[in-house]
């Protein structure tokens, strides 16, 4: 098969371009048939996607972290197969895919994995791969970026930062013919199960079972909130009965006031948005 890696040397806080001559000479060593460019970012990486398709390339390797991939993916849109190398701060797409960090094992998986056909999201018109938040995880999202800050330290910092101002802000949520309203801590649907940087938010989630898993926390005490977040690395937060875990194919959020968006380590700023499921959309080399 024919690879085409776009790279994306800004991963990372610009950390994964320190790793571009190791990539290169584990590819050259695993001997793959690649070209490799660096991005161009945004709507230039998906034109280069689109132009590796017209080259008749088979694999579109995304190196870099989770916004890398949903560039990537929305140059795919369905075609070819998405081949990933995590570089990324959090990784959570490839934790999710069983995709290792490790260059060496990355490249290899992409020579022997298996190639799945998985379930994409789509908002506003966008692609998206993961899991898309809002509430409390998109205010945290938000202020990690704002403050620069990186890793579980960084985010941990992010999340007491967030709490302090949190309004937890009303909500109507309807999926499949169900309708919710109340003051919610969070929402996240996706396909995937996580999320800033480890966290296992949505545990049972299933790439290829053509639906998104649906969480809702409600309004959740902040101090109960503390307690509960450290669960969220295990996949456990859902024993806290605030928090119910749902299924659904289309899923609607809307609020009278602004709500950051989340998702693929992207952000948007809405009040209202639908979110729809399209199974087996992608092929994807996977763990």
């Amino acid at each position: 098969m024919k690879y085409h890696i776009l790279f994306n040397p800004t991963s990372n806080r610009g950390r994964a371009g320190k790793r571009y001559h190791e990539l290169l000479n584990v590819l050259e060593e695993e001997n793959l048939d690649y070209t490799i460019e660096f991005t161009l970012g945004k709507e230039g990486t998906i034109k280069q996607v689109e132009e590796a398709l017209r080259r008749g390339v088979d694999v579109v390797v995304a190196a870099g972290g989770d916004g890398t991939i949903n560039e990537v993916v929305n140059g795919l849109k369905g075609r070819g197969i998405l081949g990933i190398i995590p570089l990324g701060r959090g990784n959570d797409i490839a934790i999710s895919y069983r995709i290792p960090r490790d260059i060496r094992k990355a490249v290899k998986l992409l020579k022997n994995g298996i190639i799945k056909e998985v379930d994409i999201g789509l908002l506003d018109g966008r692609y998206f791969v993961g899991i898309a938040g809002t509430g409390f995880v998109g205010d945290v999202n938000y202020n990690s970026n704002k403050l620069n800050l990186t890793g579980f330290k960084g985010y941990l910092i992010s999340v007491f930062t967030t709490l302090k101002e949190f309004k937890y802000p009303e909500c109507e949520v309807s999926f499949d013919g169900i309708s919710w309203k109340g003051r919610i801590t969070l929402i996240a649907l996706g396909n995937t199960s996580y999320y800033g940087g480890g966290m296992k938010l949505l545990p049972t989630s299933d790439p290829e079972d053509g639906y998104f898993d649906v969480g809702i926390a409600q309004k959740i005490h902040p101090i109960e909130l503390i307690l509960t977040f450290p669960l969220v690395y295990l996949g456990k937060h859902t024993i806290n009965p605030h928090i119910k875990i749902y299924r659904g194919r289309e899923v609607r959020i809307a609020s009278d006031k602004d709500l950051i968006i989340s998702f693929d380590g992207e952000m948007i700023v809405s009040k209202e948005i639908k979110f729809t499921n399209v199974p087996k959309f992608q092929k994807v080399i996977r763990g």
